[in-house]
């Protein structure tokens, strides 16, 4: 399949690929430091080794190599020290994974190596490197920004291409799954494991009770978490506490940004159509824009009173939660401090828009996970598809086991075993925007919060200025 056939596109792949050393202080993703807190097991007699899914075969002593942004990518794979069960966080999975590897090296004459490369470096990279015929690995672990750019330009191969008889990850995925399908196509996957990371809404319970508000969750419960509510609750919180004349309290606080893209997501609004033009003028995308234009003309939103509002201080917005001050605010299992809050906190899924029918609470890009680079001289891509499903299939009978990492994890960092659910459920009720991946293109609403709170700019006149540079955007990506 080629996307682009002459030397201007692939030059315009490579300088997409390059925009995102730009974008590298905007990614968040899940904590390096993960771990389960299983019950390590007595000994290393009670660990059952892994039959694989494959049939061996020798592969002439090759070397697979993982290259990601981040070292904690690759947990299903370890090609050095057994673990120690004294120091391991989940003995069991971990001692199962070791020898699984250890089995897949012999069984099939392969050995495994592992590359790092700072996020924005991470796709400008692997393009650079399968341009030139010699691409830097043979599973490239990939954000969902980069699975676009690298999709459109060829630089990744399309997995439902494979031929792979009895593939996992083509038929009945039970160690694995698919990441990213679009345009046609499977591009990346990774283990079957739960996704954690869903955005979500914060509730700062003493503030709930301090003003005698409905409590969010009881609200969720109640099938009555929404818009309104939730205005109701922004506006009681928001007040002057100290009688000093400034406003030291708030309804909400977060990336105002991010938070009205998240509030599109959760009235059925978009960004981009399905002919990937501008589609900020979506009904239901103005509705939310209206709502939140509400918010900030009012004042609902924390920010410093000293320093005044900037909605482009990611640093100050992000965390401005933690210092209790506001009711609600966007939370995921990696912004709360590993649950060690100064305050009582809920989590519950964004409320919902007067216009939503499809459930979803929140809007988001695609997941990360593994891609094959094209231009491979030395290996297939069935044969790199092979070796990643026998290294993910290390729980055998007990696939259960790949989301136990996941679950004790978030058990660590929130209050109660519901809070953790609504957290992961929140991940099936995301509303997958292709606006939120096409590079720098979403970053407009950043600028319509500086209209809303300095009061220069109705929603209307906002999508008109901005109208006519998105969608050149929009052509000279996709064009």
């Amino acid at each position: 399949m080629k996307f682009f056939k002459n030397g201007k596109m692939v030059a315009l792949v490579l300088l997409m690929a390059l925009c995102l050393v730009f974008a590298a202080a905007c990614n968040r993703e899940r904590d390096e430091d993960e771990s389960g807190n299983g019950a390590p097991v007595a000994n290393d007699d009670d660990v059952v080794s892994t039959a694989g899914l494959h049939a061996p075969r020798d592969l002439g002593g090759r070397t697979l190599r993982f290259h990601s942004w981040w070292d904690g990518s690759q947990t299903f794979v370890n090609a050095g020290e057994a673990p120690d069960p004294a120091t391991a966080g989940n003995y069991y999975a971990e001692r199962r994974v070791w020898e699984n590897t250890q089995r897949v090296m012999q069984e099939f004459n392969i050995s495994f190596d592992f590359g790092l490369t700072d996020f924005g470096y991470n796709i400008p990279t692997l393009t650079t490197a399968v341009m030139a015929g010699a691409p830097n690995s043979e599973l490239h672990f990939v954000d969902g920004t980069g699975s676009l750019i690298t999709a459109l330009g060829d630089i990744i191969v399309p997995i439902d291409s494979i031929n792979l008889p009895g593939s996992d990850l083509l038929g009945p995925r039970v160690y694995s799954q698919v990441r990213v399908e679009t345009l046609g196509h499977l591009w990346t996957f990774g283990p079957n494991e739960p996704n954690p990371g869903a955005m979500t809404m914060g509730v700062n319970l003493d503030i709930i009770n301090a003003i005698g508000a409905p409590n969010p969750v009881e609200l969720y419960n109640a099938g009555q978490w929404n818009w309104a509510n939730a205005l109701d609750i922004m506006r009681n919180a928001t007040a002057d506490t100290t009688g000093d004349g400034t406003i030291d309290r708030w309804g909400l606080a977060g990336q105002p940004g991010d938070i009205i893209a998240y509030f599109i997501g959760g009235n059925d609004g978009i960004l981009v159509t399905d002919d990937l033009n501008f589609g900020m003028d979506h009904p239901n995308t103005v509705e939310a824009l209206e709502f939140m234009e509400l918010i900030f003309r009012e004042g609902l939103w924390e920010f410093c009173p000293v320093q005044g509002a900037d909605p482009g201080d990611w640093g100050r917005n992000f965390w401005a939660a933690h210092d209790g001050n506001s009711a609600l605010f966007s939370a995921s299992y990696w912004t709360l401090n590993y649950g060690d809050l100064p305050f009582e906190f809920a989590i519950v899924p964004f409320p919902t828009g007067p216009s939503n029918t499809s459930g979803n609470t929140w809007m988001g890009g695609w997941q990360q996970g593994f891609s094959i680079p094209t231009a491979n001289a030395n290996w297939t891509p069935a044969e790199v598809l092979m070796i990643f499903e026998e290294l993910v299939s290390w729980p055998g009978d007990e696939p259960e086991l790949l989301a136990e990492d996941v679950h004790n994890m978030l058990r660590a960092r929130y209050p109660t075993e519901a809070d953790m659910m609504r957290q992961l459920n929140a991940t099936n009720t995301m509303a997958n925007e292709m606006g939120m991946v096409v590079p720098e293109y979403f970053w407009v609403l950043g600028d319509f919060v500086g209209y809303f709170l300095r009061q220069e700019m109705t929603v209307s006149q906002a999508l008109e200025a901005h109208r006519g540079p998105r969608q050149e955007l929009l052509d000279n990506f996709f064009r």
